[in-house]
């Protein structure tokens, strides 16, 4: 095997553990984060967003980015839930 040869070899092997790590991060930090973005939000919930946004006016929390754009975090929607059953 040439020198090119293994230096091609290498940067597949390379490559193809970067692609590996990158994979595992995504699937850690999306499975694993607590904030979400609202239709995220309403599809980790199981509704549609009209009800999402009817949580909130009902007293859900959100959170508001100086942009404007909503953020929820999932645990305290849960808890805002729990305290709300029936």
């Amino acid at each position: 095997m040439t020198m090119e040869q293994q230096l091609q070899e290498w940067r597949k092997e390379e490559f193809s553990k970067a692609l590996e790590m990158m994979e595992k991060a995504i699937e850690v930090n999306t499975s694993q984060n607590k904030i979400k973005k609202q239709r995220d939000t309403a599809q980790f919930f199981n509704v549609s967003t009209n009800t999402l946004l009817s949580w909130v006016r009902s007293g859900a929390p959100e959170i508001r980015l100086d942009s404007g754009m909503p953020l929820y975090n999932v645990e305290s929607i849960q808890e805002w839930l729990m305290q709300h059953e029936q």
